[in-house]
């Protein structure tokens, strides 16, 4: 190439991606977010177009074009097959006669409304707050498995936690087991093809959610986030833990310790987590099959646990967790104890918990003191000033990076799953949360956050107030950009 034509090609390089740029503003302006998402968009198109163009191309878009319309078929396809073929006596509307109070049976209806499924009695729900105690009830389940294993994460680590997760599958499929391994494109980066391979050649099914690959045809960003895993239609485990050392509960360079928040469920609401998983297995592989192998009936439930899954993600546009946070923070009464990682909240979930707060709720908020996404960390902080204002109480955890994803309400209602509270978990990823009422697990969720409590430090008005400019800078700066992220 003559010399020239280097400049020369950088700025018709250049003339190219600011065209895209300006192109780019209408459907900035189309997508009809928030005006602080679109004037940090447009901003970023005018005055760094090349850059901004990519960007927005990779993280702009929030909704899944192309592919939209075959999810939602696929996600029609299988819930219809699954109602012609299964019909359960637990699944329930109304919930007479359950131990709910209005505002609490008015929480799930709003649920069922927003995901199209009921609720369910009969469960039984275990929580468990250590990653090691996920991994030994897991591998017990998936050793007992006689008929399928339908597991589905967002990311998989190539160490020897997902080592081991693997060799457990690999025995599985080599005894007859049916396994299935739905892995998100991005998370599971780590693991490739001669990763999978074993896995493969004992029979097992791996299937890539979203594959990356063309930034014109889908955004890199939407990701399934989901941690599912089901075993012959009878037991299944999600919440927060994927596959990983750190999620043992190990120690992470920068981080500490790592704590999170996981359960297993057996009952009716197994059903439900089954066909989230098939619906996503069907859209990602194009694999059918018949709901009368992998929706066994259940006997009569004798758990305690009255259950509604409730997924959401980019496919719709009900935002369906992200409602059903708002209504559990506006229908508490006493106190509303949340644990996020991740925590980004736009105006409507920072106005129902400073309004919560005014009302006299005991609103507490457990964040991670340090945490292994910066920029995600620095914007969060930069609500504190206007929550502890209206009464909010947050902490901060000390002995490592918090990863639980929870919620208790007037210690009765527990929501937990795979959603954190921000944008991204709101409006961006595929997630999954369970909406539980049970007694025991209400108390056990309260027990853990208390632990936690004790192992935080508070953050008062007056001193944060105070903090340093730098501090401040890069609070400003994480919330500008929180609206790309």
């Amino acid at each position: 190439m003559p010399p020239y034509l280097g400049p020369q090609l950088l700025a018709w390089l250049g003339a190219f991606l600011g065209g895209v740029a300006l192109a780019l503003i209408p459907v900035v302006l189309l997508r009809r977010k928030e005006p602080s998402s679109t004037i940090a968009w447009i901003l970023t198109l005018l005055f760094v177009p090349a850059l901004g163009a990519i960007l927005f191309l990779l993280f702009g878009r929030d909704r899944v074009r192309w592919p939209a319309r075959r999810k939602r078929q696929a996600d029609a396809l299988v819930r219809s097959s699954v109602i012609a073929h299964t019909s359960n006596p637990l699944l329930v509307q109304s919930l007479p006669g359950d131990g709910l109070t209005d505002l609490e049976r008015q929480i799930f209806h709003a649920g069922a409304v927003l995901t199209g499924g009921p609720a369910s009695r009969g469960n039984r729900v275990e929580i468990y707050a250590q990653g090691q105690a996920v991994y030994d009830a897991l591998g017990a389940a998936i050793e007992g498995a006689r008929q399928h294993i339908h597991a589905e994460y967002y990311l998989i680590r190539n160490d020897a936690t997902g080592a081991w997760f693997r060799e457990k599958l690999v025995q599985a499929a080599q005894r007859g087991v049916e396994v299935r391994l739905l892995c998100d494109a991005y998370g599971c980066l780590a693991i490739g093809q001669h990763w999978r391979r074993p896995l493969r050649r004992a029979g097992a099914k791996v299937g890539i959610f979203l594959p990356m690959r063309s930034l014109l045809l889908q955004p890199v960003n939407l990701r399934n986030h989901r941690k599912i895993v089901v075993i012959d239609g009878a037991v299944a485990f999600s919440g927060g833990v994927n596959i990983g050392e750190e999620y043992r509960g190990d120690r992470m360079p920068g981080l500490g310790r790592w704590r999170d928040t996981h359960f297993r469920i057996e009952g009716p609401a197994v059903h439900t987590l089954q066909r989230v998983f098939l619906q996503d297995w069907f859209f990602a592989t194009g694999e059918g099959f018949d709901p009368s192998t992998y929706f066994p009936e259940l006997p009569a439930g004798d758990g305690d646990a009255t259950v509604a899954i409730v997924p959401s993600g980019p496919d719709t546009r009900t935002e369906a967790i992200h409602r059903l946070f708002f209504a559990a923070i506006a229908a508490a009464r006493e106190r509303v104890w949340i644990t996020t990682p991740y925590f980004v909240p736009d105006v409507p979930m920072t106005v129902a918990l400073q309004v919560a707060a005014l009302r006299g709720v005991d609103v507490k908020l457990i964040l991670p003191s340090r945490s292994n996404h910066r920029v995600t960390f620095h914007a969060g902080r930069s609500y504190y000033d206007q929550l502890l204002d209206a009464g909010v109480h947050i902490h901060e955890y000390l002995p490592g990076m918090i990863h639980a994803k929870s919620m208790v309400v007037d210690g009765r209602i527990v929501l937990v799953g795979s959603a954190n509270m921000d944008m991204r978990s709101f409006r961006l990823n595929f997630e999954v949360h369970a909406l539980i009422h049970d007694p025991s697990a209400a108390r056990y969720l309260a027990t853990c956050f208390a632990d936690d409590l004790a192992q935080t430090r508070e953050v008062e008005l007056e001193p944060w107030r105070k903090r340093p400019m730098t501090y401040r800078i890069a609070e400003g700066a994480g919330r500008f950009v929180s609206p790309l992220l």
